[in-house]
């Protein structure tokens, strides 16, 4: 269906040149899912939009990009229309700039659908609402009616693959399809992509850092460095047993929910001006030598196999763990221990309800319901669940950016926002309080004024402090340094900075106020493996401070578990478990976090965790949670006592659940195991 041979991509700029792609060859067949994997910056968009025929302009293409035997390279612009969307149709990696924001995203689907299969507007709504279901998108026919701003980041991601698959392609192209999303959603969605192959023999091309979830699903795996082929073959065996040193640390890089340690890999992708002359890999390369230095390595047959090839002098043959020296992952901030909070809270959150009100003037949407936790200084508190389940409303709750319609939020003994019988901070008072509470964003470029210098943007909340200009420069340098970020960058704008260098600067820009607690919401999502590892190193030296707690929302369980003392397990707006993040983890109370951690991606034959065996239920209605169990809807062992009668926290030894039927779910999900 697809075969790229020697592709070579150079992008030319006045005063500068790139050299994007050099020499790259593999092939996808019908019916197959092939991984391409590696650093941001290493080609993989490239390669993906010179299957579509969207390369930058400027850009010089040679070699040949055959789908179903037409060159995409030297097509016309009446062939290249037809392919797009019937020879091959793309899933873009940020969904919401792919997506009209305004035009109704059913009104987008009915269009694809009406161009490429022909369908009458009546037959294509129904088609539309039946690829939402599919994609597992709640209430799908209101969903249609829906604008992206109205969206989660899950659901558009969902509905950018509803698109995608509408067109009906021979190849479907998903350029990092699970960034930001849970980890069963992740699983959903590419249980989609493994369908469209098994199904309709479709050819799928998956471009993603995230390895540990793909490797479920591709057949053969294709890794890319600095826009090279440095390794291909089998998935099962590539994963597993790497023999290029990159794709080792790139493995390395990647946490496990079991526990294992993260292996940052020091230095940064060159950019190359040409096609390199030497191994690519050489500077950052542990078994480097003077002729990978001279000489760019062929890429050839490992030795006693067909399917798997590499381009390298020196090919590794030891496990991938071998050799590592043993690191205890010893969670930030002390090993977690069950007791009483510390007398002074950071953070205090009292039965704190949200509801967003609809914007039609009648009822409205619970995004929290009944939250209770305490934070004291040198803690680490997780926060885990699915998409919408209410992480980030705990985040702007936290912060102060919505107030709680009832219940009680307080910051180092202060409120942040207007409360029933609570006092508030005004003026130059409040703009002080809130230096005590700071964010780091999801979205670390977009969280930075464009307009703004590094500098600028990294002193703003000093300056609203009303610090002086001396004290503002003392502690903007001060925090750079902490960063091991030069301090040339101060005069750089957001869009001159890496994803890296830009979270840096979003956590020294939360360092600086020199606050009592950090809100981290998912800052590392956005990331490829290897910078994400050394992100997590500046994330874990921060949380590790003594005098200042830290709230952690990720939907990564690996990175949750190497952080946090505690952690919370949110579903539909209520806290379902909670306890010692280990305790959680290694013995699951609630059939939800049971799920959560079985959905959760393991590379290699890591054994599974007790909470793998619980399969949720596919529900596409809204949960109604006010009544009864939330998880009620969707929970493979639920009883009328659950649908009726509201399930409250209760201990079960360390940790604590609400579940009635916790002591029964062992011989519950025993039972399901065996049932045909």
């Amino acid at each position: 269906m697809l075969s790229i041979e020697n592709l070579s991509v150079a992008i030319r700029r006045p005063g500068r040149q790139v050299a994007a792609l050099s020499d790259v060859s593999f092939a996808v067949r019908p019916g197959e899912v092939v991984g391409l994997v590696g650093e941001s910056g290493g080609g993989k968009s490239m390669v993906a939009r010179a299957v579509v025929g969207l390369l930058p302009g400027g850009s010089h293409a040679t070699g040949r990009v055959l789908v179903e035997g037409a060159d995409v390279l030297r097509m016309d612009d009446a062939a290249l229309a037809a392919h797009r969307g019937r020879g091959a149709a793309i899933c873009f990696q940020n969904p919401r700039g792919a997506l009209s924001p305004t035009r109704t995203i059913g009104r987008q689907l009915v269009d694809r659908l009406t161009t490429h299969q022909e369908m009458s507007g009546d037959r294509a709504r129904e088609a539309a609402r039946e690829l939402f279901e599919a994609v597992g998108i709640r209430s799908a026919q209101r969903r249609l009616d829906a604008y992206a701003h109205e969206l989660s980041g899950g659901m558009a991601q969902r509905v950018m693959i509803s698109l995608a698959t509408g067109c009906a392609p021979g190849l479907l192209i998903a350029d990092e399809p699970t960034t930001g999303l849970d980890v069963t959603l992740t699983r959903e969605i590419l249980r989609q992509f493994r369908h469209a192959a098994d199904t309709d023999e479709r050819a799928v091309l998956l471009i993603s850092h995230d390895l540990a979830s793909i490797a479920e699903v591709c057949d053969r795996v294709v890794v890319l460095y600095a826009g090279t082929v440095v390794e291909s073959g089998p998935a099962a065996q590539v994963l597993r047993e790497p023999a290029h040193p990159y794709t080792r640390a790139l493995l390395r890089s990647v946490p496990d929910v079991g526990g294992r340690p993260v292996v940052a890999t020091p230095g940064t992708m060159p950019l190359l001006t040409r096609a390199p002359e030497n191994c690519p890999f050489v500077a950052r390369c542990a078994h480097a030598d003077d002729t990978c230095a001279s000489r760019r390595p062929p890429t050839e047959p490992l030795a006693g196999t067909g399917d798997w090839s590499l381009a390298c002098f020196h090919p590794q043959t030891r496990p991938l763990d071998a050799g590592t020296p043993p690191t205890p992952a010893t969670p930030v901030g002390g090993a977690a221990v069950a007791g009483p909070v510390p007398q002074r809270a950071v953070l205090e959150i009292e039965d704190a309800h949200v509801v967003y009100r609809s914007r039609f003037g009648s009822g409205g949407h619970h995004a929290l319901r009944g939250v209770t936790l305490r934070l004291g200084p040198g803690e680490t508190l997780g926060v885990v669940g699915e998409s919408g389940c209410g992480k980030s409303t705990l985040a702007k709750l936290v912060m102060g950016l919505v107030a709680p319609t009832s219940g009680t939020v307080s910051v180092a003994g202060q409120a942040l926002v207007k409360q029933p019988g609570r006092p508030r901070p005004r003026g130059r008072a409040l703009r002080r309080a809130r230096t005590r509470a700071q964010l780091v964003f999801q979205d670390p470029i977009g969280s930075l004024s464009p307009r703004r210098t590094v500098g600028d943007s990294i002193a703003e909340p000093l300056r609203a402090a009303g610090l002086s200009a001396a004290e503002r420069d003392a502690r903007v340098a001060a925090v750079l340094d902490r960063m091991e970020l030069d301090r040339a960058i101060l005069r750089r704008y957001p869009h001159e900075l890496s994803g890296g260098q830009a979270q840096r600067i979003g956590i020294a820009r939360a360092l600086v106020g020199e606050p009592d607690l950090i809100v981290f919401d998912e800052p590392t999502s956005a990331l490829d493996v290897t910078v994400q590892a050394q992100i997590l190193d500046v994330i874990a030296d921060v949380a590790a401070d003594a005098d200042r707690a830290s709230v952690f929302i990720s939907h990564d369980l690996a990175t949750v578990r190497g952080f946090a003392d505690r952690v919370v397990v949110l579903y539909l707006g209520r806290v379902v478990e909670e306890g010692p993040v280990d305790v959680v983890f290694d013995t699951p109370r609630h059939p939800y976090t049971r799920a959560l951690l079985g959905s959760a991606p393991r590379l290699g034959a890591t054994a599974g965790s007790e909470g793998a065996g619980v399969e949720l239920v596919k529900d596409l209605e809204e949960a109604d949670a006010a009544a009864g169990c939330p998880l009620a809807a969707r929970c493979p062992f639920v009883t009328d006592r659950c649908r009726s009668e509201r399930q409250e926290l209760q201990s079960y030894g360390e940790s604590r659940a609400a579940c009635w039927r916790v002591p029964e779910l062992p011989a519950l999900i025993g039972r399901q195991a065996v049932t045909p």
